[in-house]
């Protein structure tokens, strides 16, 4: 209701509204109070459980954000930590496949050529017992550290193989060459 409304409707009905009388002695007792002046007393106790409640509240409503926020920072690392591990899954099995392919060729080789050294493969074996603890420490704690040094053994690993199948490919040209000139 408006102002004007208000106004009109008081108006209206004016008669209804005066036809009650306060009692006599109401301004009496309203003069009464004003005059006393009396002031309550509040104790401080009060005030101390008030202020208590207050800080309780402020204290509980910042655990409960705090607690969301980090929740909601977990979720997101564990996320990242799985994407993350799907990604290098996919990585290690690449590289595992070809470090395979590859150690299965110069076996084949070295089956083929008996005089040559059968220990080809021990600088492999070294790379790949320090993997393996690098894989367990892994999964004690994944770190981004330990991801790039698992990544960079299987890459040492394929450069080792790449350097050895090149040399035995020399050697098979050499022999191939040494068998037409004869």
């Amino acid at each position: 209701m408006s102002m004007d409304n208000l106004e009109k409707y008081i108006k209206e009905n004016r008669a209804a509204f005066d036809d009650k009388k306060p009692p006599e002695d109401a301004w009496h007792n309203i003069n009464d109070r004003l005059d006393n002046n009396e002031t309550r007393v509040v104790p401080l106790s009060t005030y101390l459980w008030r202020a208590a409640v207050i800080v309780l509240l402020a204290v509980v409503a910042w655990l409960l954000v705090d607690r969301s926020e980090r929740d909601d920072m977990i979720a997101e690392t564990n996320e990242f930590i799985n994407d993350n591990e799907i990604a290098f899954n996919d990585v290690e099995a690449f590289y595992i496949k070809e470090i395979e392919t590859k150690q299965s060729l110069i076996i084949q080789f070295v089956a083929d050529n008996p005089e040559l050294d059968k220990d080809l493969l021990g600088e492999i074996d070294q790379l790949d017992s320090t993997y393996q603890m690098l894989k367990s420490a892994a999964e004690v704690g994944q770190s981004e550290r330990i991801i790039d040094a698992m990544v960079l053994n299987l890459q040492m690993r394929i450069d080792i193989l790449n350097q050895q199948l090149e040399v035995l490919e020399k050697i098979k040209n050499i022999k191939e060459n040494e068998k037409v000139s004869m």
